[in-house]
């Protein structure tokens, strides 16, 4: 995203079927600058820039207001996505091979730090925003961390790195923001050597290049990148930079037929090559989702288009008309980019996981009679911004174009979100996918997953490891990843991660991990999948057929097998055939298993004992196998409404179930509101064995009051034969909003002082400090003393006087003065007017205080904006006694002597008894003096010799007031 302040070729004997006669012509040509040569990168000073001011500026640019919900209610799949994974695999991998720390916000200072990488045969090389840093493959720090606008002469660091390993070549390739405006900046090792110089081009483009992605193709470098409004995909002249020469050419193409997606950034994504073989003259390929939740989408499918280069002739270059692969519904719209969408523990803030985009990077590689290119997005599996990772995997021939070999959704229901995935296929075809985790419970951490060429189709397999767990939360601002990067190995085995996790809270890091799915053993048989049987009606007398992997490098043969149900041994058995290496091979118990207990769950496991097997973690495997009852439905979830502000009139959504074996149709659903009338409809269906549906009752419920609803949602099936599972309930409360702003950086109110209220507060982004209390007469005037930790504050107060939860125009008490006007991080204490007009509603109110930074507070008190606070109080509005008004009118005048001593002089009316107190800013009263009147004021020394520098409240007033007088002095 964008920051402010970052050959020898060896050919397949088979070509590409075309898919489309219709092309077009690039759209623009662009020749690049050179540079220059860098020194070696292993010769370049080490990173000492202090970059924390950018992170405020990044989040700015990032907040635009174009970005929007899903615009067709209708889309599919209507809130449950049913390509999710029911049977999760288990299979056990060798371990991490390599796991170490990547970069830090300690070494970079920005967010998000963009993690990239990429191994080549001797390096790792990875870059963040915005440094570089080289590691050997054991994780040991040979180059940096290295400015990458030092790096690569350009004199900025802008952001958005890529980092690629060109195997076709033996070259590196680094990329990122360039220092002109609308540029970016490429270099190309000059050797195989990652430590030594490079080649360095920038390119100029009409519009921003937000989100550059790139990858490695024979005939270019293909770059995708968020340009205004547009869908484009750029040809980078490869051949040309490898040489070190002088103009290499960017050719750029429109996506045709290509609809937007306003929800976030533009992201079409170029295939990229793993491996060294391809088909003879096969072109570049683009691919983009397209979700029928997006204006102009009737399906939810994914686009490709073919790119064929001439780079002698650019102008005979074409881009050909999509071809047009539905997939299953999906939905790729979450909350607005830039508002957070996963939950974090402990705090309001959440954070981005980016949708509507392809993952970063969609890999492609080329197999004796097929070519395969694995693609991943995140999808919402429930409507509720929990987000599981979709995986496709298109395959293509000589005669055949891409379609859909198979696609499933990775979201194990255990309630935390999946996202940031990236994935890639070995030189077996067995697929990677890593990814981050988070939730409402769980830190955001890295972990990975895959499956083995031959498993059961759509179904990650291997066990889920951890990379590295989540130690901490991010809280002032929603940015993660960008993005993540996984590639492969030039060995074509090993899945080369790095994504960002926390490793403390608001302090990032990424992590570089290793990880093999070919175990590289010779003697290697596990069980990888239970064919049957299935849940649904059971017998006495049921068959257990189950796939049994070679994972090993030699061929295999009598391979004993155990099975055991609920850990009894029931049969052991040998398979007798052979399995070669890499193939699976079926077998069929003789002995078969009793299941015939209705509503019973049973524990099935199938091990091999290969003897001298060099790696058994993957012996077993385990599958829990229901007998199903034949008449069973129930309510799983309400989904919808969920607790907030700004409640009424609300649809209220469930998830239904068929725990059962029968389809059901037309049963009754219904909803009860805190005990109340049950309001009941029909479910028309058809809901198949073991489907959830998402149901919304037409009749909408009132939620408009303030406070708790009790939300029960059942079903009603006749003869159903398992009434526990048949409702559900929630609580759903109809708050007052709290906006959460950003105050990170000293923004909003590190002091909040009127009348009897004196509260040093700390960063809560929106503070509840209703429990204090501030007497206030009508047609009065208070002084407010607000200091702040950031200039170019705005503060607005309200008083609710009507108490209808609403702040309207006309119970703004402070509006918008500004403080520290033009200035940045510092201590600012600024005293202004609280106005209480007159004939206002007596008795105790909320009032509300915000900030924004660099303009004025909305007139809409719930509008969170980027930067400041929100903290409630209350406001008790009463009749003041007179000597209330006569301290509340009077001036109290404090004139410093020598910066350690001040004389206090309070003029008023006031004849009663007075004290002064003196308060820190942490709130903690230092002294209580009584003053003395002296004809019409009340004087006093104030001595400070014992206090520390800083600035301190002298607040004034009577024994028995509620009024107060408050001014601050400073001790130097």
């Amino acid at each position: 995203m964008k920051l402010k302040k970052l050959l020898f070729v060896a050919c397949m004997l088979f070509g590409l079927g075309a898919y489309s006669q219709e092309t077009f012509p690039p759209d623009e040509v662009i020749v690049g600058t050179f540079i220059g040569k860098t020194i070696p990168l292993r010769d370049f000073a080490l990173q000492e820039e202090n970059l924390d001011q950018t992170i405020k500026e990044i989040r700015i640019v990032q907040n635009g207001s174009r970005y929007h919900e899903q615009v067709n209610a209708n889309a599919l799949p209507m809130g449950i996505d049913q390509t999710v994974q029911k049977n999760f695999g288990n299979i056990q991998t060798r371990a991490i091979e390599q796991n170490f720390i990547g970069a830090s916000s300690s070494e970079s200072g920005f967010v998000p730090p963009d993690p990239t990488g990429a191994a080549g045969p001797n390096h790792y090389v990875h870059a963040v925003n915005s440094i570089v840093k080289i590691f050997d493959k054991t994780g040991n720090l040979v180059v940096g961390p290295v400015a990458l606008g030092t790096f690569l002469g350009i004199g900025s660091n802008s952001g958005d790195p890529i980092v690629l390993y060109d195997q076709l070549a033996d070259r590196w390739f680094v990329s990122e923001f360039g220092s002109l405006n609308n540029s970016l900046a490429i270099g190309v090792s000059e050797t195989n050597d990652p430590t030594g110089a490079y080649n360095v081009y920038q390119y100029t483009f009409g519009s921003f290049p937000d989100y550059p992605h790139y990858s490695v193709w024979h005939d270019a470098y293909y770059l995708t990148a968020n340009i205004g409004t547009t869908n484009k995909v750029y040809a980078v002249e490869r051949d040309v930079m490898l040489a070190g020469g002088a103009n290499p050419k960017i050719v750029g193409f429109p996506l045709p037929g290509a609809t937007q997606n306003t929800n976030t950034v533009l992201s079409p994504e170029p295939a990229n090559l793993l491996g060294t073989t391809y088909p003879a003259d096969v072109p570049g390929y683009v691919t983009y989702l397209q979700d029928d939740g997006w204006s102009g989408v009737t399906f939810d499918h994914l686009k490709v288009w073919e790119i064929d280069l001439d780079w002698n002739t650019t102008s005979n270059s074409t881009i050909s008309a999509p071809l047009e692969i539905p997939t299953a519904p999906f939905n790729s719209v979450f909350a607005p980019f830039g508002s957070g969408d996963v939950a974090q523990p402990g705090t309001n803030q959440k954070i981005d996981m980016i949708g509507g985009i392809i993952s970063y990077a969609p890999n492609y590689r080329s197999f004796a009679g097929h070519n395969s290119w694995v693609i991943t997005f995140n999808t919402d599996i429930d409507g509720n911004d929990t987000s599981g990772i979709r995986w496709i995997e298109l395959r293509n021939d000589a005669s055949n174009p891409w379609s859909i070999f198979q696609e499933g959704t990775y979201a194990p229901a255990d309630g935390n979100s999946r996202f940031m995935g990236s994935a890639g296929m070995d030189a077996a075809g067995n697929i990677g996918l890593a990814f981050n985790i988070a939730s409402g419970s769980l830190k955001a951490g890295i972990r990975y997953t895959g499956r083995f060429d031959g498993d059961p189709l759509g179904q990650m397999t291997v066990a889920e490891t951890e990379i590295i767990p989540g130690a901490g939360v991010q809280t002032f601002t929603n940015r993660f990843g960008d993005y993540s990067h996984l590639t492969l190995d030039p060995d074509n085995f090993t899945f080369w991660h790095t994504a960002e996790y926390f490793s403390s809270d608001n302090n990032w890091r990424t992590q570089i991990a290793a990880f093999t799915l070919s175990g590289g053993f010779a003697k290697d048989v596990g069980v990888n999948a239970l064919i049957q049987p299935e849940n649904g009606i059971l017998t006495n007398a049921e068959t257990v057929e189950v796939s049994i992997r070679n994972f090993g490098t030699a061929a295999q043969a009598n391979i004993p097998l155990e099975l055991r149900v609920d850990g009894n041994l029931i049969a052991s058995e040998t398979f007798s055939g052979s399995i070669a290496a890499g193939s699976t091979a079926n077998y069929t118990f003789s002995q078969t298993i009793d299941l015939s207990n209705p509503g019973q769950t049973y524990s099935i496991q199938v091990k091999s004992n290969l003897a001298g097997d060099e790696f058994p973690a993957n012996d077993p495997f385990t599958k829990d196998i229901t007998h199903l009852l034949a008449n069973d439905v129930g309510a799983l979830e309400i989904t919808a409404p969920i607790s907030g502000s700004g409640l009424g009139n609300e649809t209220i959504t469930a998830t239904i179930k068929n725990f059962g074996a029968n389809t059901q149709s037309n049963f009754n659903v219904q909803y009860v509101i805190n005990g109340g009338t049950p309001v009941v409809e029909t479910f028309m269906g058809p809901i198949d064995s073991e489907q959830e549906m998402s149901y919304s009752f037409t009749q909408t419920a009132d939620f408009t009051a303030l406070g708790v609803y009790n939300v029960t949602v059942s079903t009603s099936l006749a003869g159903d034969a398992n009434a526990a599972n048949d409702a559900v309930t929630t609580e759903i409360e109809n708050i007052l909003c709290q906006p959460f702003l950003n105050c990170e950086f000293g923004d909003g109110f590190q002091l909040f002082s009127v009348a009897e209220i004196n509260n040093p507060s700390a960063c809560e982004g929106y503070g509840d400090f209703t429990n204090l209390v501030a007497n206030l007469a009508p047609d009065s005037t208070n002084e407010l003393t607000i200091t702040t930790g950031y200039g170019d504050q705005f503060v607005k107060v309200w008083i609710d006087f009507n108490d209808d939860s609403t702040f309207t125009a006309d119970e703004v008490v402070v509006d918008n003065v500004e403080i520290a006007s033009g200035q940045g991080q510092g201590t600012y204490t600024v005293t202004m007017d609280l106005v209480v007009p007159p004939g206002v509603a007596m008795g105790p109110h909320r009032m509300r205080a915000k900030t924004n930074w660099n303009g004025q507070v909305p007139a809409d008190a719930c509008e969170e904006t980027s930067f400041g606070e929100t903290e409630d109080y209350t406001a008790n509005i009463g009749t003041l006694g007179v000597n209330d008004f006569s301290i509340s009118k009077g001036d109290l005048i404090i004139t410093s002597e020598n910066n350690k001593n001040f004389e206090i002089n309070f003029i008023t009316a006031y004849e009663g008894t007075a004290y002064l107190a003196i308060y820190n800013m942490l709130g903690q009263q230092l002294k209580v003096k009584m003053l003395d009147k002296i004809g019409n004021s009340f004087k006093a020394k104030l001595d400070m010799r014992e206090a520390a520098s800083g600035v301190y409240l002298v607040r004034v007033g009577g024994q028995y007031t509620k009024s107060f007088k408050t001014a601050r002095i400073i001790v130097k």
